[in-house]
């Protein structure tokens, strides 16, 4: 108790300090402030960051609250990266920022952008980049960024252990905190949304559960039930439980915090005390009641005003290692992520191998940065376009990577599957397979935003195979270079995709057949059927496995029979519109669940079974199955690049559409 009325009494004192300093610093900061000096820093940056996030997700609420915290104290200068020295003790080392992890993260991107571009982004924008790219990697949404930030040479720990919003800050306290760094009361509402990622440990609310008023009582705004479930994580005297802010979701950024909070289990009295103010409390009620209708775009918005918060003492930091130390680790990728396919200076490499010795031929024609010159936005134009679609609507990504796929099996990936059907012919799209593809309004509207800013320069194939990986990406899957360069064809034809797509009865050496066909492996057909970790099916598609497999009123004697109870029971004879999910349970995360779902004999189809039918994709499921999906996201990423060389087009073949559904 006596450690809470101090700090209220020294943040009352040091708020009436900041109330006297401008803080913004709106006139200094721009969109594409590194576009010539490091045209790269977006690319880069994020690709760094996945490295990380991709292999800890845990990762991303640290990283979130690293900014917050540099924010808040002496504006978003980066000052919580800097080190404390033998005369001064930093920021990093105060009590609230020991929790805080990713700085590690921060070196690895600021190695790679001094490689690239040498004393020119600061760390200030950097953290900013990554802060935004850790949410974004959560599922969370995109916001652009203004960067011209510079980095301040000041850091004090007794600054960050006085002037951060503690735990157990009531409303008033959060209200004037908020507002002396020019924060709205929305904004506190909105940024405390933050904690639908991270956990808290069990001495933050030791006193909320056991000791609230100094009379070994438990706070009565916390709901009983609740209570009761953290008193038996957190029993007496624990000092290194965690608990989950947002449970059941904590890695996913999402709207159940505001659910949560509105049924009085927030965790933190901070968060509790959003109820306890008629503006932030309206504000949890109806983000709970309409799902999060205007979250992602208010944490976007928070997150923009947030990052003006700043001071005039700044500086680049040319040499990062003198001031934050980077290990020799990170001036490479850890050995076990670094791909097949290296990038040197815009150059597709291939190490050779027996499975790629005949991969050499098709790559001629597509690199990386092929737009570089003509439509440099390209690539970020295509992810903003997309994530507006996205965060509405997240079951949109599993049709679009099917999309990529289906359009790559017929003819090579020239983008023939988004051509409309004609009086005189009937195109791809109107073929059965691709009947049930859903986002070709997606591909629509990046397409025109592309051809506002390059006109009749980025093809409808090469947006394609950007969505498809984009639209992982932004459900939780990994992020890969796609080479560009291809070019649109002219020829769209129905019955070459219902007769040359994978059929989802087909049995193991069909599909082993089809793959081959395409220049793809047997692993390739491993780790590709891993796409089923999102999406659903029909229960037309699964009906004779279910009730008359051989012809005799029999079941796939394949299918767990379990599984298979369950299936009818949501798929009954004549059933023609129901829907089942390939991945039960996380259908909408690009997760490797998928194949522990196999390797139980509950894969959705005979072309998922049909994996268990040989020895060397077999052995692919049960590895990924044993081991929690160890090399699926590094497997997935370099197949997807292996197909999408399938019969490219480019150089002077096929044409540059301006719409994707019509030729030119």
């Amino acid at each position: 108790m006596a450690i809470k009325k101090l700090f209220s009494f020294l943040f009352l004192q040091l708020a009436l300090a900041f109330l006297l300093v401008d803080l913004t610093n709106a006139g200094g900061l721009q969109l594409g402030f590194y576009r010539k000096s490091c045209p790269d820093l977006d690319l880069i940056v994020h690709k760094t960051v996945y490295k990380y996030i991709s292999r800890d997700r845990t990762l991303a609420a640290p990283i979130l609250r690293m900014y917050f915290h540099d924010c808040f104290i002496r504006g978003c200068d980066g000052s919580v990266l800097l080190s404390s020295t033998k005369k001064n003790q930093a920021e990093k080392d105060a009590v609230p920022n020991k929790s805080l992890r990713g700085f590690n993260v921060i070196d690895a991107v600021k190695s790679a952008l001094e490689k690239k571009c040498p004393g020119v982004v600061s760390c200030a924008d950097i953290l900013a980049l990554v802060a935004r790219d850790a949410v974004l990697m959560m599922g969370g949404p995109h916001w652009d960024v203004p960067t011209g930030r510079r980095d301040g040479r000041v850091s004090i720990a007794t600054e960050a252990l006085f002037n951060l919003p503690p735990p157990f800050a009531n409303i008033t306290v959060l209200k004037q905190q908020f507002a002396a760094r020019g924060l709205s009361v929305k904004d506190l509402a909105v940024l405390s949304g933050g904690h639908t990622i991270g956990i808290g440990h069990c001495t933050v609310i030791s006193d909320r559960l056991y000791n609230f008023t100094g009379k070994g009582d438990t706070d009565p705004s916390l709901d009983p039930r609740y209570a009761a479930q953290l008193k038996q994580k957190c029993k007496p005297g624990i000092t290194n439980k965690i608990v989950e802010m947002d449970p059941g979701s904590f890695k996913s950024f999402d709207e159940d915090y505001y659910t949560t909070v509105a049924k009085r289990r927030g965790l933190f009295q901070s968060d509790a005390a959003l109820l306890d103010d008629a503006e932030t409390r309206d504000y949890v009620n109806f983000q709970s009641r309409t799902h999060g209708s205007t979250f992602a775009q208010d944490f976007s918005e928070s997150m923009v005003k947030m990052g003006y918060v700043g001071s005039p003492d700044w500086q680049t930091r040319r040499n990062q290692e003198t001031l934050l130390h980077i290990p020799a680790a990170y001036s490479t990728p850890p050995q076990h992520l670094q791909s097949k396919f290296n990038v040197e200076e815009h150059s597709f490499i291939v190490q050779q191998d027996d499975a790629q010795g005949s991969l050499a031929s098709l790559m001629q024609g597509l690199q990386l940065g092929f737009y570089h010159r003509a439509c440099p936005d390209a690539e970020l134009i295509v992810h903003k376009t997309l994530y507006r679609y996205i965060s509405m609507d997240r079951t949109l990504a599993a049709p679009l990577l099917r999309m990529h796929f289906h359009d790559c099996f017929i003819r090579g990936c020239d983008g023939s599957v988004l051509l409309s059907s004609t009086k005189k012919n009937q195109a791809e799209k109107d073929a059965v397979p691709n009947k049930s593809l859903r986002g070709f309004n997606v591909i629509d509207a990046v397409k025109s935003a592309l051809e506002k800013k390059c006109p009749g320069v980025v093809s409808c194939a090469d947006i394609l195979a950007l969505v498809a990986r984009d639209a992982v990406l932004m459900i939780g899957g990994p992020h890969w270079d796609v080479p560009t360069g291809r070019r649109d064809g002219r020829v769209s034809i129905a019955t070459e995709a219902l007769f040359n797509l994978p059929p989802p009865f087909a049995n193991i050496t069909v599909l082993k057949q089809q793959f081959a066909a395409k220049g793809l492996s047997v692993r390739d057909l491993a780790v590709l059927s891993g796409g089923h970790t999102i999406g659903i099916g029909h229960c037309t598609v699964i009906s004779d496995r279910l009730y008359n497999f051989t012809g005799k009123g029999d079941t796939d004697p394949s299918l767990d029979p379990r599984y298979a109870a369950q299936l009818k029971k949501k798929c009954k004879p004549g059933t023609t519109n129901t829907i089942i999910e390939m991945d039960p349970g996380s259908f909408k995360s690009f997760d490797e669940d998928y194949y522990t779902i196999v390797a139980k004999r509950r894969g959705l189809f005979q072309s998922d079974a049909a994996l268990l039918d040989d020895s060397e994709t077999r052995g692919y499921v049960t590895f990924q199955s044993r081991t929690h999906g160890s090399t699926f996201a590094q497997d997935f990423s370099e197949s997807m690049v292996k197909m999408g060389y399938i019969g490219v087009l480019t150089g002077k073949q096929g044409e540059i559409r301006k719409h994707c559904a019509v030729m030119n």
